[in-house]
Parts: structure tokens; C-alpha cells; sequence
């Protein structure tokens, strides 16, 4: 069923490990608080930090160590050379942070700014095609960026999601060839819906469907032997945000142009790991040059 694969289409769209030799305890106390101290962070906004590159404190026995893969502390000298580096103006640097719903602020070493804008230059114009598919379904750019957003952070906190990603994608193949799933057996749709669902659920999100107004669960969806005049979901995250919400009108599946339209989508949630995991690798490159 041609509005099936559509609707899937817009709403589905190993991390690297930090590996460096282990060394045989923390920095000395005074040494990392006088440290932390003079770039102006806490203790905990260290760990936060170290949490999210999975670096162990304790794999680093001096301050100079953990220097090497923290970077340097970002000022208007550096500043100015990365924004030369990649030809932005002021302006410019500022319009492409907002287009991901990111901020300088937000950082405070100048190789990780590197990282991200260098990923946020190759994938500007992805994004805005991302945005500009997302807008015929009445999706915001902000409500966009907020859903890249959340999904990087969830991304970040299951460390094996995208292997189980990649596990439900195998498992899909064998229904990638279904026209109508109205027309499998009970059997066959009890296990398409299973494999969505869990897909779904490894984006920590709930999606609730209206077909013409009325709400649906996906099973019943995918029963339906033609299309409802609407279809409208609510993306909302597992704490209950409401994090986007769209319509897919009847007329979007009266044709198989609609739909290839709708497989060059690039999904928000691809985008949002491939950061992740951009810039996991670039903190691993980092910590392992400056371990030379």
C-alpha cells in the first residue's frame, strides 16, 4: 500500500568507543580543581563532559594528559581563525549554529566547535532539504531542529542503537516488497507492526495516529485497505514533550510521485547519529594524536 510506505517514510527515517591506554589514577585533586578552575567549569560539568566522549576520568593520571583530548579553551583569537577556516562571516557562523539548534555557548574547547562545524557545513544544505520535505507535512523548522536535537541526545545515551537499528532493518527486509499489508496474515502483520514498534521505541518516542480525526493504532493502520482522507501523528518523547506533529492528506497518496518524493527524505534521526557519532570520532582522533 503505496501511503503505507509513505507514512513509514517520514516517520523512520556503534558509536565510537573512546580508546585510549589506561593509566593508573585520576589527576591529583588540587591540580584539576586549579585547572577547572581557570577555564571556569565545575567538577561535575567536567564529568558531564566526559560523559557524553565515554572518556574515564581515571584513564589520565596528570592535568596536562586530560588536556590533550579536552583541547583548548575557545577564545576570540581561535574564534576568529576557525570562522576563516571555513569562510563565515559572524553572521553566517551564527545562521548555520541556529539551523542545527546549536550555540556557541554550548561549547567551551575550540576543537570541538571544529568538529561540529565542519559536520554542519557538509550537512547544511541536507538539513535544509530535510526541513523543506518535513514543511509540506507542516512540520516547523523548529519543531525540526528540536527533533534533531532530541534524537542526538538519545543516540547518545544508547550506545548500541544503532546496531539494534540495523538488527530491525534485517528483520524488515523480508516485508520491504508488501504493497498492502491489509492483506498478510494475522501472523505476518502481528510481527511488521512488532518491528516497528521496537524501532520506534529505540527512538524513545510515542507517535499517536488520527486517521480522518479519529484515533488509530498502527495495527489497525496497516489493516486498512485504503488510505484514510488524513493521516495525522504526534511525535512526542518518552517524558510526554511534544516534539513534532503532522498531516499526510489523502491527495499525497494518489500517486507514485508523492511517494518517491517522500523516499528522498533524509531522516532526522540518521542525521542526528551520524553527528553523534562524527563527533565521537573526532574527540577519539584527537586524544589518540595527542597520546603520540
Amino acid at each position: 500500500m503505496v501511503y503505507i510506505k509513505a507514512f513509514l517514510v517520514c516517520l523512520l527515517s556503534f558509536p565510537f568507543l573512546f580508546n585510549v591506554p589506561v593509566a593508573q589514577a585520576a589527576p591529583p585533586e588540587n591540580e584539576l580543581n586549579q585547572y577547572l578552575a581557570s577555564i571556569g567549569w565545575t567538577k561535575q560539568d567536567l564529568m558531564d563532559y566526559l560523559d557524553y566522549y565515554e572518556i574515564p576520568l581515571d584513564d589520565y593520571s596528570t592535568v596536562d594528559e586530560l588536556k590533550e583530548v579536552l583541547g583548548t579553551p575557545i577564545n576570540s583569537k581561535n574564534l576568529q581563525e576557525l570562522l576563516t577556516k571555513y569562510g563565515l562571516t559572524d553572521k553566517e557562523f551564527n545562521d548555520l549554529m541556529d539551523h542545527f539548534g546549536d550555540s556557541l555557548n554550548d561549547y567551551k574547547f575550540i576543537e570541538d566547535l571544529d568538529a561540529s562545524l565542519e559536520y554542519y557545513v557538509n550537512y547544511d544544505e541536507y538539513m535544509a532539504e530535510t526541513e523543506n520535505a518535513l514543511s509540506e507535512f507542516g512540520i516547523t523548522e523548529e519543531e525540526a531542529e528540536r527533533f534533531f536535537n532530541y534524537l542526538s541526545e538519545v543516540e547518545e545515551k544508547n550506545k548500541d542503537q544503532l546496531d539494534q537499528i540495523a538488527t530491525n532493518d534485517t528483520l524488515w527486509e523480508k516485508f520491504l516488497n508488501i504493497e498492502d499489508p491489509s492483506q498478510l496474515s494475522d501472523q505476518e502483520l502481528n510481527k511488521m507492526v512488532q518491528i516497528l514498534e521496537d524501532t520506534i521505541a529505540l527512538y524513545e518516542v510515542k507517535v499517536n495516529l488520527k486517521a480522518d480525526g479519529k484515533a488509530i493504532t498502527l495495527k489497525d493502520l496497516l489493516k486498512m485497505s485504503e488510505p484514510p482522507g488524513n493521516l495525522s501523528a504526534s511525535v512526542y518523547s518518552n517524558s510526554g514533550d511534544l516534539l513534532i506533529d503532522f498531516n499526510i492528506p489523502k491527495s499525497y497518496f494518489d500517486s507514485l510521485e508523492g511517494l518517491m518524493n517522500g523516499e528522498d527524505m533524509l531522516h532526522l534521526g540518521e542525521i542526528s547519529d551520524d553527528y553523534v557519532d562524527h563527533m565521537h570520532e573526532e574527540k577519539y582522533d584527537q586524544g589518540r594524536n595527542g597520546l603520540k
